[in-house]
């Protein structure tokens, strides 16, 4: 009788745990942020580390912006004497300041790809990026490789960043940058359908690979012209050093306005671009 008793309750447990499990979508279990728990640094970056996945500027990107030349924006037109400064995979506590403290003392405004779980665990900096007049854009939740996902994920990372930033700042981003920048056709079709513009670049200061200061400001100023969009990091794995991307805005920034360059966000290129 007694082990009779002992099987039926476990039966009953068992029944339980699986019906909680069916109860959860697997893209929704994870609503905070994973960290290293040893480390008990920022959200990780599930996709991967910049430097395992990321590849050489793609070209098929360029093919995209051709086949949606009102939705997918590299750069605007040469005849703009203005760049575009942007960071992703922020905001990081310990780099985002320090970057803005750089733009502040230039007076220059950039545009700000944040992943919506670094967005929630640091509405801060969220906020303090928002009123210093910088833009801010989606670089999804949690960091995912899209070209690997299917669009229900996309549809899920788009909202759920899109819901973190509003509950910050009071709107929703309508700009979009791909992780690792991986796009294709149906990713972008789809974001179309979602109202986003996509945002590449056409210069890569290849801070991600941490080659130093000296590296990375000559990255951008030997590729830049009029009318760049300029990719650089405020976060990334926890384990990157990005003090060579803060260390080398000076001496970007300083020269580009000596060159009589204007640096704007990406909205304000892009509108510029749209009144020619």
């Amino acid at each position: 009788m007694y082990k009779r008793i002992l099987i039926l309750l476990l039966i009953v447990f068992l029944g339980a745990c699986q019906q909680q499990g069916m109860e959860t979508p697997d893209d929704q279990r994870n609503i905070d942020p994973p960290h290293d728990e040893e480390q008990n640094k920022e959200p990780l970056l599930v996709g991967g580390p910049e430097m395992d996945v990321r590849e050489p500027h793609p070209i098929s990107n360029d093919q995209l912006q051709q086949m949606f030349p009102d939705n997918v924006v590299l750069h605007a037109s040469k005849d703009q004497k203005q760049v575009a400064l942007s960071f992703d995979d922020g905001p990081d506590s310990r780099f985002t300041p320090e970057i803005l403290d750089v733009l502040d003392k230039h007076q220059v405004h950039a545009t700000f790809f944040m992943m919506g779980s670094r967005a929630k665990e640091h509405p801060d900096i969220v906020e303090r990026v928002d009123d210093e007049g910088h833009a801010i854009g989606s670089h999804t939740y949690w960091h995912p490789n899209l070209s690997e996902e299917g669009l229900e994920r996309l549809d899920w990372e788009v909202k759920e960043t899109d819901e973190t930033i509003e509950n910050i700042v009071g709107y929703k981003p309508r700009l979009f940058r791909s992780p690792y920048g991986n796009l294709d056709e149906k990713i972008v079709e789809r974001l179309v359908d979602l109202d986003h513009t996509i945002v590449g670049w056409d210069v890569d200061s290849l801070d991600w690979k941490q080659p130093g200061t000296d590296v990375i400001a000559d990255n951008v100023l030997s590729n830049v012209s009029p009318g760049s969009i300029i990719l650089m990091h405020d976060g990334g794995d926890w384990s990157m050093d990005l003090s060579g991307t803060v260390e080398s805005l000076d001496r970007i920034i300083t020269k580009l306005k000596e060159d009589g360059i204007d640096f704007v966000t990406i909205p304000e290129l892009i509108d510029s671009q749209k009144e020619k």
